[in-house]
């Protein structure tokens, strides 16, 4: 399931969603408080079902998967908490077990922004390096094949450097770099790491002045500063827009129709844009409503879907089938798998959007947690 990392870049009195820098890079922060508005998978009996996450205020940054949520707070520190899955939490152990109240992650204190897909996190340093930690040995490695079994204790990722946004995958991560070229590594069955036999990191030939990046499984999709978007690996279910449905390519290809787009992203053979409108859509796997056209059946779409319901909005995050946004309000909105939606995916909500309760205007979000403006709520 993928997820994203908060920057407070749109926060102010402008809440319209903003066309990407042509040079990302990453910005000044301020914090806020986390609200879980759903409990981790495979919560102990006795874990808050929902509310605030105690401790956690000042947060800049945030990246839930699921079973582990880790945030990032305005003085460089990470803290985790959840279900350890091979090393997930960062605390230095293997076993799993499932920590309440967060803790701090080891040996990080100067971290801008963290990223995670599946129990694998990654950290972006103030050097622009990114240090990883989890059950996936090989990504943590930077796609070097050492042993077996997670890793507990934060590493550095080799190959990286200079690097302002990440896109990770369940089976590869994706770097941005300040030059807008990106760089992955991983496994590259579906090309996604173009056309290379190749593990380690590569930058992907041919893509420049990229502003956003986001793996979709077996594709992968970016967005450049001229607010169109470019996809590349697997077609099977539409990612590359384009039809018959099949096939693969290792050089990103225009994803035509999308036009004035700020923001990608990615979940389970889905992907989402935002235009600069604040309009969503969708296209790929649209099995459990993924797509938002009303259609809870197995199916794919190599067309932009608009995912109808929503009012205007200002982020999106996918996690798994499940697409999420928030709107110019703060508001939370979810559509897709009652598995990413919990006991808001009732009433049909696999069909249309539904309005998630929050008890206050959001800042930004990923998975079941949301940053919220303002004080924590008591």
């Amino acid at each position: 399931m993928a997820a994203r990392s908060w920057h407070r870049a749109t926060a102010g009195a402008d809440r319209r969603p903003q066309a990407p820098a042509p040079h990302p890079s990453p910005r000044p922060t301020t914090g806020g408080t986390v609200w879980a508005w759903a409990p981790h998978f495979d919560a102990p009996a006795g874990s808050r079902p929902e509310g605030p996450v105690p401790g956690w205020t000042d947060v800049v940054s945030i990246a839930d998967t699921g079973f582990t949520t880790v945030a990032v707070r305005a003085d460089g520190t990470a803290w985790s908490y959840g279900t350890n899955v091979g090393g997930s939490l960062g605390h230095g152990f293997l076993e799993r077990r499932h920590v309440y109240r967060p803790g701090p992650v080891t040996g990080i204190d100067d971290a801008r922004a963290v990223y995670g897909n599946g129990p694998t996190f990654y950290v972006l340093r103030g050097d622009g390096t990114v240090t990883a930690w989890g059950h996936d040995r090989f990504l943590v490695n930077g796609g070097r094949r050492e042993g077996r079994g997670g890793v507990p204790v934060p590493r550095r990722v080799p190959g990286t450097g200079d690097v302002v946004a990440m896109g990770p995958g369940r089976l590869n991560a994706f770097v941005l770099r300040s030059d807008g070229r990106v760089r992955g590594w991983g496994v590259n069955i579906t090309s996604v790491l173009g056309d290379t036999r190749g593990t380690r990191p590569t930058t992907i030939a041919r893509l420049r002045g990229v502003a956003g990046v986001a793996s979709a499984g077996g594709a992968v999709v970016a967005v450049t500063a001229d607010g169109r978007v470019r996809a590349w690996g697997s077609n099977a279910h539409g990612l590359l827009g384009s039809e018959p449905l099949g096939g693969r390519r290792g050089r990103p290809v225009l994803v035509a129709g999308l036009r004035d787009v700020v923001q990608v992203a990615g979940g389970s053979d889905v992907a989402y844009a935002l235009d600069r409108e604040g309009v969503v859509r969708a296209w790929g796997r649209g099995a459990s409503g993924a797509l938002g056209d009303g259609d809870t059946s197995q199916h794919a779409s190599a067309g932009r879907v608009r995912v109808d319901g929503l009012p205007e909005i200002r982020r999106i995050a996918a996690f798994g089938l499940t697409g999420l946004a928030l709107d110019t309000d703060g508001g939370l909105w979810g559509w897709g798998s009652g598995l990413g939606l919990g006991r808001y995916g009732a009433d049909d909500a696999g069909r249309r959007p539904v309005r998630i309760p929050l008890p206050g205007p959001a800042l930004d979000l990923s998975g079941r947690h949301v940053v919220l403006d303002g004080a924590a709520p008591r």
